[in-house]
């Protein structure tokens, strides 16, 4: 019985790290499955506007303002 007193302690820090463990790692693949669907979901966006508007049509320079017009120094 001493043996058992002696042990369960070190046996119950080890489940306890093991489920903290196993929580972290499955916290983890979540994150990166949900980060997967968010990249492709704006993938999909990003080329559903290209097909739509064209190639320029995001993040493109902005133009320069025009010589021309009073008011430009």
């Amino acid at each position: 019985m001493e043996y058992l007193a002696v042990l369960l302690p070190s046996i119950g820090l080890g489940v306890l790290f093991w489920l903290i463990m196993r929580w972290i790692l499955r916290a983890d693949s979540r994150e990166r499955r949900a980060q997967a669907a968010a990249e492709e979901d704006a993938r999909t966006w990003y080329e559903g506007v290209r097909r739509r508007e064209g190639e320029d049509a995001i993040f493109s320079s902005p133009r320069e303002p025009d010589a021309e017009k009073p008011g430009n120094s």
